[in-house]
């Protein structure tokens, strides 16, 4: 270990265990060491490791993880992004609330990690529209960010053009002016939303009081997290939620059905989650949730070297039976038992989102395994899990190259999330039907495919690939569902599947 490699360390766990923020995220946006070093500087301590104990003192540590919140933290976000979500909570969880709630009593809506506040606005904007002249009194949005440099930014309420850009034109005319080179919130929508200075995970016993909250959108924040610290930040949130209040998380996250305090719920073709009153349930034998549920998908380590390879038969007797997978050549090495075991490790730890651990098991392979086009595919998911999309697909494209049919349509698959969670639906389109063309019992293509199509307005293709999605998800390898899923159990996927179709009259299977 190098003389900086032992004066991060200490640094890197403090960060993790205050701002939550995982070893492996401290170091996708920004060059750590300068960063920290930039910091010393400015606080005159000699080296890091004077630094490190400057950060005992809770003064200096107070200022100094403010400041590095600001150049360590991903603040790039958009107005109107993942819009299904907003109109769900407009459409389904508001009436719910307000319902529940007595006469009088304001519902309260928590964009926690909001950046520089374009999804509390986002939010302010589609509940005025449906519920004019409630707000503030009636429904109150309320932004926190740990970071001050960003709720400043929020509270100017001045945005640039590229931020505006999933914004309806109507909608511009309407909340938006021009303000210079920039583009500014009207002043009556500004006013609507409350923004504080807060860090998830400090204690706050009156901002976090039982039931404070009827729904809480947290969209591309625990991904960065360390995975108890995500634990921690849950467990506080379902405390604060309201019964059976709504959670909100990005698209591309997922509490992987291991979380009693939630269950899932789907409605606007997307998921989300409801405070579940049931009580948290260990596993028979005191055996964590993750864990039993990776051994009862992993029966021997032979059947983790098939990951991603074999095809599942098409349901429905009227289609074609896909092939099988083709065999390796006999040139081709086989797995020896001590990489199976790594690479059962890492579904393991896949499963249970621990995506460092993951990724260090994958790292500790020989040469000749961690090249592999199967290792490339775990690699890619876990990067986009992580949210870092360059590099996850700088993997799927070397899993590609290194030509294994098997893995082709995984890698598309996963090539198609990437583009997807950047906003290039068309993009994303494109890899999804190259997936489903080179793995034709592959379900998650066509079920992506079906939830763009449905985005778009356009029904004829929404009915034909969500009912082809429900029909493949009936035979689908429970290994597949466990990397590409997001989580979410069969009969989940199925019956979100089932709705769309019931919605637009068509039929699964």
């Amino acid at each position: 270990m190098s003389a900086v490699q032992r004066d991060l360390g200490p640094l890197e766990e403090l960060l993790e265990e205050r701002l939550g923020l995982s070893r492996a995220s401290l170091h996708l946006g920004a060059d750590l060491e300068a960063v920290l070093r930039e910091r010393m500087r400015a606080r005159g301590c000699a080296d890091l490791v004077d630094y490190r104990r400057a950060l005992d003192r809770p003064e200096v540590a107070r200022e100094e993880l403010h400041a590095l919140a600001g150049q360590l933290t991903v603040g790039e976000t958009y107005f109107f992004r993942e819009w299904q979500q907003v109109e769900a909570c407009v459409e389904i969880a508001l009436p719910e609330r307000f319902a529940a709630r007595p006469d009088g009593e304001p519902i309260t809506v928590l964009s926690a990690g909001c950046a520089s506040g374009e999804e509390a606005y986002t939010l302010a904007i589609a509940l005025h529209t449906a519920y004019p002249g409630l707000l503030p009194h009636r429904i109150k949005v309320v932004g926190v960010d740990v970071n001050p440099g960003a709720i400043q930014k929020a509270q100017r309420a001045r945005y640039s053009e590229w931020t505006l850009r999933a914004v309806p034109d109507d909608m511009r005319k309407r909340f938006f002016a021009r303000a210079g080179e920039d583009v500014a919130l009207r002043k009556e929508i500004a006013g609507l939303v409350a923004f504080e200075v807060k860090n998830l995970l400090d204690d706050d016993p009156a901002f976090w009081r039982p039931g404070a909250f009827d729904a809480i959108f947290c969209r591309n924040v625990l991904m960065y997290f360390a995975p108890h610290k995500t634990a921690e930040v849950l467990g506080r949130f379902a405390a604060a939620l309201a019964p059976r209040g709504f959670l909100f998380l990005a698209s591309s996250e997922s509490l992987r059905a291991a979380n009693a305090a939630f269950e899932a719920a789907h409605s606007h073709g997307i998921f989300y989650y409801r405070r579940s009153d049931a009580p948290q349930r260990r596993a028979p034998g005191g055996a964590p949730r993750a864990s039993r549920w990776v051994a009862s998908i992993h029966e021997a380590s032979a059947r983790v070297a098939e990951v991603a390879q074999r095809v599942s038969p098409h349901p429905r007797g009227d289609a074609p039976v896909a092939p099988p997978a083709p065999r390796a050549s006999p040139s081709t090495r086989p797995p020896a038992p001590a990489e199976l075991a790594a690479i059962d490790r890492a579904l393991e730890l896949i499963g249970g989102e621990r995506f460092t651990d993951a990724m260090a098991a994958l790292a500790a392979l020989p040469q000749r395994a961690a090249s592999s086009a199967r290792v490339e595919l775990l690699r890619a998911v876990i990067l986009c899990q992580q949210g870092d999309l360059a590099h996850a697909e700088r993997a799927c494209q070397r899993a590609l190259d290194a030509d294994e049919p098997g893995d082709s349509g995984a890698a598309h698959y996963v090539l198609g999330l990437c583009q997807e969670q950047a906003g290039d639906a068309a993009g994303a389109a494109q890899h999804y039907r190259a997936a489903a063309s080179r793995d034709p019992g592959f379900a998650m293509p066509h079920l992506r495919l079906g939830l763009l199509a449905k985005r778009a307005g356009d029904l004829e293709t929404t009915r034909d690939e969500l009912g082809r999605a429900a029909a493949l998800l009936v035979s689908e390898r429970q290994e597949r569902l466990a990397l590409f899923s997001g989580g979410f159990p069969r009969s989940t996927l199925i019956g979100l599947c089932q709705a769309e179709l019931g919605a637009r009259g068509g039929r699964a299977g």
